[in-house]
């Protein structure tokens, strides 16, 4: 079986077309995989270390406002499908899977005008203008949430929870001793708070964690803390201007390697995160409570809704950017720290709500078809 699977952009649409395809190698490892990516994306770099095969097509963001570039955008989209349809007959491509991004919307597109089934995931609460236009010629379409099944013909809709990767959660023989002790110079018996901005790394969550570090850290809590490859720079000169002691308990990463993921949630009490569906099926998986943090100019508030689902089962704390100081976080993270219980509560409604075997799953409908 030869099947191309697509996404790009973002680590949210990436990592869980990677967890499709380790899905489907473990359910048919002779099955032929083929990634097809932008040329331009994290994917060039993060698909062929997987050991996949990856392609790259001309792929651009179609911008909300209507302007000059949005000519070179429409001829960038119509060229990539092209070159996607292309390979998809050069591969002989039995099945296509859309992960999203407007790449994914080249492959998939490609493989309707070559009579390829497609299936694509959909998995924010709120579905995007890509997915929504898919969703009319894909063949199934896997969602996250039971209430975005709505959106779509329920004959063809399946809640499947997203793929997630099959490291993505720690090992239950490393705790979280253990965990915290690959972060220098975290402690192994204080109270952990892992902040992850997205795949880029999120400047407003950075310039608040960093305001409220020196008050964190005489309280007693320690901070991990994915910055993001562009803001280094920034956040240590931020950094530095707060004379913290030498070996104060923060460790700053651009970002987190693959094998550091599932330590990083092991290490942790609790995250503050933004909402995007792959960060948080991520911490659902690894039984997180979570200040999630949405994302203010996403499309449709989608973050917002992703994380207002796991604020209605008790998972998660749902705050506006906008709404988000120092001095705010602080009280929110101390009451954390003061309230294990409460922590326990929020953990097991995490836990409850997640889905683990979501990559399965979805290797079992594609290959179904």
């Amino acid at each position: 079986m030869r099947i191309v699977v697509s996404g790009g952009g973002t680590g949210g649409h990436i990592f869980p077309a990677l967890a499709v395809c380790e899905g489907l190698r473990r359910k048919r490892p002779d099955c032929e995989l083929l990634y097809v990516g932008s040329v331009s994306g994290m994917e060039t770099e993060i698909v062929p270390k997987a050991g996949i095969p990856f392609q790259g097509v001309t792929a651009r963001k179609l911008r909300k406002v209507v302007s000059f570039s949005t000519i070179g955008v429409a001829l960038s989209l119509v060229r990539g499908f092209q070159e996607a349809r292309q390979y998809l007959r050069a591969f002989k491509t039995e099945a296509v899977v859309g992960a999203g991004g407007y790449v994914a919307a080249a492959a998939a597109l490609a493989g309707k005008s070559l009579g390829i089934p497609t299936v694509i995931l959909a998995p924010d609460s709120i579905p995007g203008r890509t997915n929504r236009m898919l969703a009319r010629f894909a063949r199934k379409i896997c969602v996250v949430f039971d209430e975005t099944a709505a959106h779509f013909p329920a004959e063809r809709t399946i809640v499947t929870g997203l793929p997630l990767r099959a490291g993505i959660v720690a090992p239950a023989d490393v705790d979280r001793v253990m965990a915290r002790a690959r972060f220098s110079p975290l402690a192994r018996d204080r109270f952990t708070v892992l902040v992850i901005g997205g795949s880029q790394g999120a400047r407003a969550i950075n310039n608040v964690v960093v305001t409220a570090l020196p008050e964190l850290l005489s309280a007693g809590v320690q901070v991990l803390h994915q910055i993001g490859p562009n803001n280094l720079s920034d956040v240590r000169d931020a950094v530095a201007a707060l004379h913290l002691e030498q070996g104060a308990a923060y460790c700053p990463v651009g970002f987190l390697a693959e094998d550091e993921v599932p330590s990083a949630y092991r290490a942790a009490d609790v995250i503050v995160c933004r909402g995007g569906i792959s960060t948080l099926s991520e911490v659902t998986a690894n039984g997180l409570p979570a200040i999630v943090i949405p994302l203010p100019t996403a499309y449709a508030n989608h973050q917002t809704a992703n994380a207002m689902a796991l604020a209605r089962v008790g998972a998660a704390l749902c705050r506006k950017e906008s709404g988000v100081d120092s001095k705010g976080l602080i009280a929110e993270l101390l009451q954390f720290r003061d309230s294990p219980e409460r922590l326990r509560t929020m953990a097991s409604a995490s836990r409850a709500i997640s889905r683990p075997e979501a990559a399965d799953t979805v290797a079992d409908i594609i290959l179904n078809l």
